[in-house]
């Protein structure tokens, strides 16, 4: 294998859910720094086209509500008629609410379930459908470190986030022979604007700090290593994996 070529993301078509988010942003820019044509996908059209303009001529964006399931297949449709293929999806729209079970709302746990979970496989369906065709695909699915344990407050996130992971297994295993590999990312607490009103509380970020053997929060831009890595010919033959990128905390 030509090494030279193995973070060479030339001709591959990267879509991003979630693309204008602090994560979803950092990964696009990283893809297309890498040469690949992105697609950044998100809710909010108008950041979407801002970070696809930063990325360069050759990115675009688009609209997207990933728990709209005819949305989701359109899309994927469209980008299949347009480009013949669809390499690499990564998934990284996410909500995160912050509360306690017994306030915990029906609707605030349904709207999580339904983007981080929903969502999630939604848009692995619609892009999955035409990669499995091919016989050629690389999923990665944003997870977090709170999926694999219990905390306070964050009962709807942590339920989530451990579905996307039994999710990220059983598509690994079903497509196994397809040519598609299917793994996950887990960062630990990050400090991006989805959590900042958690993290306006110094006495929080302090609680995870000491948790963490690093000593930080996670930097938005860890992962885009190992998305990378997942998605390169590097990683062909792991498939059903969550690298946790969360500073050791999930060690302890």
């Amino acid at each position: 294998m030509d090494t030279d070529s193995w973070f060479d993301f030339s001709e591959r078509v990267v879509l991003i859910s979630g693309g204008a988010g602090a994560i979803g942003r950092e990964i696009s820019l990283a893809f297309a720094r890498a040469g690949a044509q992105i697609v950044v996908a998100d809710l909010d059209a108008e950041a979407a086209a801002k970070v696809a303009a930063e990325a360069g001529s050759d990115a675009i964006s688009a609209a997207l509500d990933v728990c709209d399931a005819e949305a989701a297949e359109a899309l994927a449709e469209h980008l299949w008629e347009q480009h013949g293929h669809i390499d690499v999806l990564v998934n990284t729209a996410a909500v995160y609410i912050r509360v306690a079970a017994v306030d915990l709302t029906e609707a605030d746990f349904d709207r999580t379930m339904d983007i981080n979970v929903k969502g999630t496989w939604l848009l692995s369906q619609a892009v999955g459908r035409h990669m499995i065709e091919r016989g050629y695909g690389r999923i990665i699915n944003y997870t977090s470190n709170a999926g694999n344990r219990g905390s306070s407050l964050q009962l709807a996130y942590n339920a989530s986030k451990a579905a996307v992971i039994s999710m990220t297994k059983s598509l690994a295993v079903e497509w196994g022979r397809t040519g598609v590999t299917v793994n996950a990312v887990a960062p630990g607490p990050t400090n991006t604007a989805l959590m900042a009103p958690a993290f306006s509380d110094p006495a929080l970020v302090e609680s995870f700090s000491q948790r963490i053997p690093q000593g930080v929060l996670t930097p938005s831009d860890v992962t885009v290593g190992p998305v990378l890595f997942l998605a390169s010919p590097m990683a062909g033959s792991i498939t059903g994996h969550v690298l946790y990128a969360d500073g050791g905390m999930s060690a302890t």
